[in-house]
């Protein structure tokens, strides 16, 4: 099979068995790869009623086609399983070395089921998959772990879990390679229930063959040129994230004066394979408070904005803060969230000294580092914490979950009333199993932008013409129904292993993803064809999630956006994108109705109709989601 390293390893770690079979070829061209065909393995060997921490849950990883070839920025894995913190199946994605060497090694999918009696870890290895016990680093840190790794195996890449995931912390995420985020929503910690340390990747030697090496060659040429001629390449590469984000968050009042060239003089760029951009990086403040300390990072603008929430305006702090939540993998945009929540409840006296053992609750820079230990640790009243917005809210009482802000138990990324109810807002509803963070993406993402814009992406990206009237108009266009159609786009990134950031999204457009699939695959698709594959990915990530009971209720936004919020200074509002109006709950179902009608899903239960199913070929798992309209 060009493109594919052919096989899937299966582990079992309760029987402490390991074996490999096909990668079946009508599954990877009907579901193409990455989470494509995770999800398809997740509806057999994840079951709808096992719980996620249980030894019943399976964790999928998966590598696309695209990933060991040549294509600018394909290095991204995805992997699946039932979440703690949703309930639901949902998949993660993130960037760096780990799907090459998976390939190299013979693999294109890892499937992990069973708990290990005692604390273990993979290595895959050339057509081969040990498990290898791991006394020695459980209770490390997630850069401790993979420093102990890499001498052993290298070269390699490795996904460890820290203490938080060995604590079945809810609010976890962790790494490829230190680098790569992985994991939103709990993964870590079904790894922990696992006695799962981590997986290392080597690098093999089986050859990965495509079908046309040349006119792969000369499709990531016409590509590369695109992306070298990009007028802020430069400044990326310089600057990293921040320097992309910067002035957005000076606009936005935050404490970030001077920052600029502190985390130029400290950061280190870091790429994954086949990238030109380098969009990660490596803090290494050698001068100041906390020095010497290494921080890895995808982005810095989350820790910018959680230090003017936490009064926090010194950069030395803010990478010492975000490198503590790294090598615990506690989930910073999670944490913080609980932490709001928290405060909120103790300035409102409806939290006792006694419920949080007599620690003052307060965003104070000595106490938000305490809390965050505790957390991680499960320690005291970061038991409660550790739980997530929605688990720890029903922990403490009905008001506080009146006040938890979340969506299907997880804490959302982005919170519209500052900015606008985009499509990347409105996907967080809509997102089976929740995970992804910036599914619904349409990678434009400043506010108020011209319409114009947004058809030349639509177009770039494959969308219909018959489809255009449904979504734009002069004046803007339909933000739930152009969502559906990115999140379809999105579905190919990940399925194919490509990285969507590059930077962001805007070098790719269908035409080479199709060139790119027939180089190596050897596969000759249409754009309606590929799109089709999109749609039928994501409409089986929901099946998965409706078969285990999640409807439209499942969807419902926040009680939290319809309040008003204090910004810097600022009341906002929850808006529509151009921020003309103010947007109601009762504006948001008729959002929701117009994403399920653009999607074809039933519009009172929010599940795919079977006209949709058959329509995608998806005709056999009709049945089998307990519904008359599934």
């Amino acid at each position: 099979m060009n493109g594919y390293a052919g096989w899937i390893a299966y582990i079992d770690l309760s029987a402490g068995r390991t074996w490999s079979e096909p990668l079946d070829a009508d599954m990877a061209r009907e579901f193409i790869g990455g989470w494509g065909v995770n999800a398809r393995l997740a509806w057999d060997l994840i079951p709808p009623e096992a719980e996620a921490l249980s030894p019943e849950n399976a964790i999928i990883f998966g590598a696309g086609p695209f990933s060991g070839t040549l294509v600018p920025g394909s290095a991204e894995l995805s992997v699946t399983t039932k979440l703690p913190l949703s309930g639901g199946i949902g998949t993660g994605c993130g960037g760096g070395h780990f799907p090459l060497m998976l390939k190299s090694s013979g693999f294109d999918h890892l499937v992990v089921t069973g708990r290990a009696d005692r604390p273990v870890y993979l290595l895959i290895l050339n057509g081969r998959v040990e498990i290898r016990p791991a006394e020695d680093l459980w209770g490390r840190d997630t850069y401790e772990t993979v420093d102990a790794l890499r001498p052993r195996h290298e070269p390699c890449s490795i996904i460890p879990i820290g203490p938080a995931g060995e604590n079945r912390v809810g609010i976890t995420v962790t790494f490829i390679d230190k680098g790569g985020t992985i994991g939103f929503g709990g993964l870590p910690a079904v790894m922990g229930a696992k006695h799962l340390k981590a997986v290392v990747a080597c690098q093999g030697d089986r050859p990965l063959r495509v079908a046309d090496p040349r006119r792969l060659v000369r499709g990531v040429d016409r590509m590369m040129k695109k992306v070298l001629a990009y007028r802020l390449r430069p400044q990326l590469i310089k600057g990293g994230t921040f320097a992309m984000t910067s002035q957005w968050l000076s606009a936005m009042g935050l404490p970030i004066g001077g920052w600029d060239e502190i985390h130029e003089e400290a950061r280190q760029t870091l790429a994954c394979p086949s990238c030109p951009m380098g969009d990660k990086e490596v803090n290494r403040l050698r001068r100041g408070e906390f020095s010497p300390l290494d921080a890895y990072l995808t982005d810095f603008m989350g820790e910018t904005e959680a230090s003017a929430a936490t009064a926090l305006d010194n950069h030395n702090r803010a990478v010492r803060r975000l490198a503590l939540f790294n090598r615990l993998g506690l989930c910073r945009i999670g944490f913080h969230n609980v932490l709001d929540l928290m405060v909120s409840l103790s300035e409102d006296g409806l939290l006792s000294p006694d419920q949080t053992e007599g620690l003052k609750l307060d965003r104070d820079y000595e106490t938000v580092l305490k809390l965050i230990e505790m957390t991680a640790h499960r320690r005291g009243f970061g038991d409660i914490m550790a739980d997530g917005p929605l688990g720890a809210a029903k922990r403490l009482g009905p008001e506080a979950e009146r006040r938890a802000l979340h969506i299907k138990g997880c804490s959302p990324f982005i919170d519209p009333r500052p900015d606008s109810m985009n499509t990347m807002a409105f996907a967080q509803l809509v997102h089976p199993g929740r995970s992804n963070y910036a599914c619904g993406g349409v990678g434009i993402y400043m506010q108020a932008r011209p319409v114009e814009q947004f058809v030349h992406h639509a177009r770039r990206t494959g969308l219909a013409e018959d489809r255009m009237d449904h979504i734009f108009s002069p004046d803007g266009f339909n933000v739930p129904r152009l969502t559906k159609h990115a999140e379809d786009w999105y579905s190919l990134f990940n399925a194919l292993g490509q990285c969507h950031r590059l930077y962001i999204h805007r070098f790719h457009a269908m035409e080479y993803f199709l060139d790119f699939l027939a180089a190596i695959t050897g596969e000759e698709l249409d754009g309606p064809g590929l799109l089709e594959r999109g749609e039928r990915i994501w409409n089986l990530q929901k099946l998965l999630n409706t078969r285990m009971g999640f409807t439209r209720e499942h969807d419902a936004p926040p009680e939290a956006w319809f309040t008003p919020v204090e910004i810097m200074g600022h009341r906002a509002v929850l808006k529509d994108y151009y921020g003309r109006t103010e947007i109601t709950r009762a504006d948001v179902e008729d959002m929701l109705d117009d994403y399920y009608a653009e999607r074809g899903w039933d519009r009172e239960t929010g599940r795919p109709t079977r006209e949709t199913l058959e329509r995608l070929g998806l005709a056999a798992f009709t049945d089998q989601t307990g519904s008359d309209r599934c």
